[in-house]
């Protein structure tokens, strides 16, 4: 059955992989979520047995006025005596003058396949509010007045919910999810307003961690995101884990652009990341001088079991 279970999701893999790609896409809301996968998928929450938590920032195209920015807070935890995990989310959102902040909590169970393998699932669910002082933009040089420009857009919660699962081991993991499946439209004093986050996109991940001499790990990782009404965008990704808790990471994206990052875990558990990405084939690298993400992180094991070490 788990050799049937990954040979199907190796084929889709290399079926979405086969699907015309270009530029834009659904990106992940974190530069490194490939150390932090329960960023991507809600079924990761728990998975080990230490409790931790993050703080993150990531500016997009760093030098142009008004580009994507966002800070994120995120808390997940083992249950006591229960195969399952739960999960808190704080994300802002500034898109210019537009603001979106996420609550959101996770919760995952999981499933014991046999003696090496497990299944488990991961729900999400929580609000988005959201916000756009319409007035404050310029729109014309002489300041002609737009009346779908002469209110503000300000307080409004709309529904947040995901869904998400995982096949994995010690050594694999098969990761599909969908972090927002609900379409969020309000009206506000005009035919319709809609906030760009009403995407339906799903998040196919797959990566494998290899013993290398010297006590060195190697962990290939492959993405696949494929949103309703666009075409698919894959990441391929390395990381590298060095002996003295440190380790690298390389990401190539068919958007044309590749990402830098490294990590550092001190012996009190704190970790602190950086990552750096780079346009290499857009146009827009003209304008702009990267997209970087600073990361603090904290994992302390809760319930004094003897964990094993979390490469996911």
């Amino acid at each position: 059955m788990i050799r049937r279970l990954t040979y199907t999701i190796v084929v889709i893999f290399f079926i979405l992989l086969a699907v015309k790609q270009t530029k834009g896409q659904e990106f992940p809301w974190s530069l490194q979520y490939i150390s932090n996968m329960h960023m991507v998928n809600p079924a990761f929450v728990g998975m080990w047995d230490k409790a931790g938590f993050l703080v993150s920032t990531r500016q997009d195209y760093a030098s142009i006025k008004g580009a994507t920015m966002y800070q994120q807070f995120s808390f997940h935890s083992p249950i006591k005596n229960h195969s399952s995990g739960v999960g808190l989310d704080v994300i802002k959102r500034y898109v210019g003058i537009e603001r979106q902040l996420f609550f959101t909590g996770n919760y995952a169970f999981q499933i014991r396949l046999d003696m090496y393998n497990y299944l488990r699932f991961g729900l999400k669910a929580g609000i988005l509010n959201y916000g756009n002082d319409l007035t404050r933009y310029d729109l014309y040089p002489d300041h002609i007045s737009d009346p779908e420009f002469q209110n503000d857009i300000q307080n409004y919660n709309m529904t947040v919910v995901g869904v998400g699962g995982v096949f994995f081991n010690d050594h694999l993991y098969i990761s599909l999810s969908a972090p927002r499946l609900i379409n969020n439209t309000f009206r506000v004093n005009r035919t319709g307003y809609s906030s760009t986050q009403e995407f339906k996109t799903a998040y196919l991940a797959g990566g494998y961690v290899f013993k290398m001499p010297m006590g060195i790990l190697l962990r290939p990782n492959l993405l696949v995101v494929g949103t309703v009404g666009k075409p698919v965008y894959a990441d391929v990704a390395g990381v590298v884990y060095l002996p003295n808790n440190l380790q690298f990471g390389l990401n190539l994206r068919t958007n044309g652009s590749s990402c830098f990052s490294g990590q550092y875990t001190f012996s009190n558990n704190l970790r602190i990341g950086f990552a750096a990405d780079y346009a290499i084939f857009q146009d827009i690298r003209k304008f702009q001088v990267g997209t970087y993400e600073l990361l603090v992180g904290y994992d302390f094991n809760i319930y004094r079991k003897t964990g094993k070490p979390n490469y996911f």
